[in-house]
């Protein structure tokens, strides 16, 4: 019996595969079918949607758990514009205007006055008959004042020396127990163009003080930042003078200014301040009653003129970036040296 079964299963099992094997030729679909296609064109099928919890099964198939639905889905087609009636567009932009159009002919360009023409008697201006229009005659500019310097150069010689200037500077300095002004009688010079010892404004200072009261013998060449140094030096100065010696200093004795050479005379050496006309070498003062005091003689030679430079060589020190005076280094016995140099240095 169990031979049976299995001859008979064997015997269906090869048929099946013999016919597989043979290719069944092509029939055409019926009618009936055809209309069913027809009718599926006509009206498609309405759009697939997956329920929530088909699409989680679908998510967690793919290991897709945290992307969104619609990477699943598609993303959805927006919705078509709203068509807007003519009439609507009409009333809400209205056609602009056109501008004017352009006259063929050109404008009128009104020739040369010839010989004997009208002139306005106010202005001096040839008359233009009223409505043509005019390319001839273009505006002058404004004339330039007078009184403008044109020179814009600072190579010597090129500026001649201004006339003389006081600077105005109004405060109350050390010593000066005033507020004063004008205190610095001075003539801007030329600029100096000299290698390294070029100097873009210098100035030849001549007095320093209210009314030019004590005079540079002879006048000094120096910049700016010495120009107001030496105003409140001579502020203190003068308080020193009274105090010590009971009068006024009329009168100071310069030694050197702007020169171009080294330290201390050297040839070789670094340049000094006096180069850049940034220092200034004091040698002796002269009081309202002819007293002359000597740096060089009256600095260790004790009693009131000694007092005076002494007090005189503090208030250098408060005011100038470096001072040196007798004892300092044996380039200095005979005269004070002061500068607005880059260090602070006081002997």
């Amino acid at each position: 019996m169990r031979f049976g079964v299995a001859c008979l299963f064997l015997a269906l099992s090869s048929g099946a595969a013999v016919a597989e094997s043979v290719e069944p030729p092509l029939v055409p679909a019926p009618d009936y079918f055809k209309a069913s296609f027809e009718a599926c064109e006509a009206k498609p099928l309405a759009p697939f949607t997956l329920r929530p919890r088909a699409m989680k099964a679908i998510k967690a198939s793919f290991g897709l758990e945290g992307l969104p639905s619609i990477i699943l889905h598609g993303v959805p087609v927006p919705p078509s514009r709203p068509t807007v009636p003519e009439t609507m567009v009409a009333a809400y932009a209205p056609e602009a205007p056109l501008p004017p159009e352009r006259p063929d002919t050109a404008p009128a360009v009104v020739p040369p006055p010839a010989k004997g023409a009208a002139k306005a008697a106010d202005t001096g201006e040839i008359a233009i008959p009223p409505g043509a229009i005019s390319h001839a005659f273009v505006p002058l500019p404004v004339r330039r004042p007078n009184g403008i310097d044109d020179r814009m150069t600072l190579l010597p010689g090129a500026n001649p020396p201004q006339p003389e200037t006081k600077v105005a500077m109004l405060g109350a300095f050390p010593g000066a127990g005033m507020a004063i002004n004008n205190l610095a009688r001075l003539t801007p010079e030329a600029a100096i163009a000299k290698g390294a010892c070029t100097v873009a404004q210098p100035y030849r200072l001549m007095a320093l003080g209210p009314n030019s009261r004590t005079t540079l013998e002879p006048a000094a060449v120096v910049d700016n930042a010495m120009v107001l140094g030496l105003v409140r030096w001579e502020a203190g100065m003068q308080a020193a003078a009274k105090k010590d010696l009971g009068e006024s200093v009329v009168a100071i004795k310069v030694a050197a200014s702007y020169d171009c050479r080294g330290m201390n005379n050297i040839k070789g050496a670094k340049l000094s301040e006096h180069a850049h006309a940034n220092a200034i070498d004091i040698g002796g003062y002269i009081t309202a009653s002819g007293k002359e005091i000597s740096v060089k003689t009256d600095f260790h030679g004790g009693g009131a003129k000694q007092a005076f430079l002494r007090d005189v060589h503090g208030v250098t020190c408060d005011i100038f970036q470096v001072v040196l005076g007798p004892g300092s280094d044996g380039y200095h016995e005979d005269h004070f040296h002061m500068d607005m140099g880059h260090w602070k240095e006081c002997r």
